[in-house]
């Protein structure tokens, strides 16, 4: 699913932020990602979803590599990739179309982007909700919209930063097994923290990074 081999990234001011990065993710896997606040995690996960261009370095997401593909190709290549981004906010919709936006937006007709918006605001327990103002939601329900989101279009990845951000202990359990129902081995799911990790993801393969590297956690 993925692969990295040698992966460098630094600042313009030549600070290295991520250095000889080596990683596998098989195809339907939830990893977690740890580390601290400016550890590198986000820019990880920009470079894994193509977001941001790599320096130096191999990454292959199911076997293209990103730094050779053209512009219709890496554009084919992100519409099969769904971001939860750190801080997530979303749109002053209600929570159906917010979801119904991005579907549209991505060329969906509307029967067609009916039946993803109701499958993902499903999977997020979020289907009673969606009439509502999406900015009235609670912080544990932006994430959920926010996790929707990603997932509506039905992507072969997850990347999902910081979803735990901000949240009670009950709550990051709440969203701990909300990745847990999702992880049914259709998608591979990436998740960065800082950690703690919260209870029922305690048996995910973790990596750490630590100035830059790879750690095992």
């Amino acid at each position: 699913m993925i692969q990295v081999s040698e992966l460098h990234f630094s600042t313009e001011d030549g600070v290295k932020v991520l250095e000889d990065i080596h990683l596998h993710v098989e195809q339907g896997e939830l990893m977690l990602i740890l580390g601290s606040a400016a550890s590198g995690k986000s820019l990880l996960l920009g470079l894994l979803g193509a977001q941001i261009f790599p320096q130096r370095g191999q990454i292959l997401v199911h076997g293209r590599n990103i730094a050779r593909l053209g512009p219709d190709k890496m554009l084919t290549l992100r519409r099969r990739i769904g971001v939860y981004p750190q801080g997530f906010v979303p749109l002053p919709r209600t929570v159906h179309e917010n979801v119904a936006f991005k579907l549209r937006a991505l060329g969906n007709y509307r029967e067609q982007a009916e039946e993803k918006v109701l499958y993902a605001l499903e999977t997020t327990g979020l289907i009673r909700q969606q009439g509502v103002d999406a900015l009235e939601l609670s912080s544990i329900d932006r994430i959920r919209l926010g996790i929707a989101l990603a997932l509506c279009h039905d992507p072969l990845l997850l990347l999902i930063d910081e979803p735990f951000e901000g949240l009670a202990e009950e709550e990051k359990a709440e969203i701990a097994r909300l990745l847990c129902r999702m992880n049914t081995g259709h998608f591979s799911i990436l998740v960065a923290t800082r950690g703690p990790v919260p209870p029922g993801l305690e048996m995910f393969r973790r990596i750490r990074l630590v100035d830059g590297m790879v750690r095992g956690a």
